[in-house]
């Protein structure tokens, strides 16, 4: 589990520490402070082994198309779109500090690789070509954990996007990004519930499911035409789609499926409140709570909702109340500072209607 996190260089941040990260931590503040960029630093620690890590950000905010250009597809991420500078992300879990280091490279060479085989007589062939690498753009991205190092290059070049990996400890912990636009993606979470059910897990998000749908008996995965959506039983003489059962069953079945499948890492859920009645949100957290506990995993999420926080304050039980964080961004002198609200805090700010989003 993340217990800290420091960020240099990367999108708005020049440089933002945050000592405290918890079980349940909710990120507030005023729109263009950095709540989705903090969650896209995060995700991009982990998601270390894929071609798509940047592009992917671009898709998740619902650009569609972008050039194949460093200017266009890699500047962005830099502070103030400087790629001159170096990207830093820190994280602290309780047992070490990972650092991850992005710079750019405009004239990447990849080394030419001589393989060696033994022929007849046990003598060595020496395999090699005298063709010279293509130089391509390339982002260098370098981990370094307790005192040891592993690297990587993101490739731009002629032929699209490629990683080009030196080494890389890839048994990281699973992280899971919801995106405010793509919050119930019905393949997804067919795909995330049929590796649930094959190992007999589907009674587990039942019953968090039953939090808010207290008639539904089972769950099922149904495929039609190129769209798998899941399935539910509640006493009707069929099935029905989850959709149809309400916003917050489905919102919750997604979430649910992401933290059952990320047992053990982190969830990172972009505006949760979105698509959500306020009369739901406390039985949604109190869900999420159960869950985190239960599969081990952490969970991130932003929020511009008052409502959102005070459902949190009273959905949560109390066992993780002591396990949950408020972080409430604010931007200063052009700098993103965070300021850190315990349960106890929180519980002072809306008891007294302080203003804390």
């Amino acid at each position: 589990m993340i217990t800290g996190l420091e960020i240099k260089g990367f999108k708005g941040f020049e440089h933002i520490s945050i000592p405290q990260l918890t079980r349940i931590t909710l990120v507030g503040g005023k729109n263009n402070v950095g709540k989705t960029s903090l969650l896209e630093a995060v995700f991009l620690f982990f998601d270390r082994i894929n071609p798509q890590m940047i592009t992917n950000q671009f898709a998740r905010r619902g650009v569609s198309v972008l050039p194949l250009e460093p200017d266009a597809m890699w500047a962005p991420i830099f502070h103030d779109y400087e790629m001159k500078k170096e990207i830093s992300i820190s994280v602290t879990s309780v047992n070490s500090t990972e650092t991850m280091s992005i710079k750019f490279n405009p004239n990447y060479t990849p080394s030419l690789v001589r393989a060696k085989t033994t022929g007849q007589g046990g003598q060595h062939l020496q395999i090699r070509t005298d063709q010279k690498p293509t130089p391509s753009y390339a982002l260098d991205i370098t981990y370094k954990i307790n005192g040891k190092k592993a690297t990587s290059h993101l490739l731009m070049g002629i032929e699209g996007l490629g990683l080009h990996v030196d080494y890389m400890k890839t048994e990281k912990a699973q992280a899971v990004f919801i995106a405010s636009r793509s919050l119930m993606n019905p393949n997804e979470d067919a795909e995330r519930f049929g590796k649930l059910d094959i190992v007999g897990k589907q009674d587990e998000v039942i019953k968090f499911l039953r939090i808010i749908e207290p008639n539904l008996k089972a769950l099922s995965s149904v495929t039609m035409g190129n769209i798998s959506m899941i399935h539910g039983d509640i006493g009707m003489n069929r099935k029905i789609p989850v959709s149809y059962m309400g916003e917050g069953v489905s919102k919750l079945l997604s979430i649910i499926l992401a933290i059952a499948n990320a047992k053990d890492g982190i969830v990172l859920i972009d505006e949760f409140e979105n698509g959500l009645h306020y009369s739901v949100m406390e039985k949604i957290w109190e869900g999420i709570g159960s869950a985190a506990r239960e599969f081990n995993c952490q969970v991130i999420a932003t929020t511009h909702s008052y409502e959102c926080l005070e459902a949190a304050y009273n959905g949560l039980s109390d066992d993780l109340k002591a396990d949950f964080t408020y972080l409430r961004l604010d931007r200063i002198d052009d700098e993103t500072k965070p300021k850190i609200f315990d349960f106890d805090m929180l519980k002072v700010a809306i008891d007294t209607n302080s203003e804390v989003r």
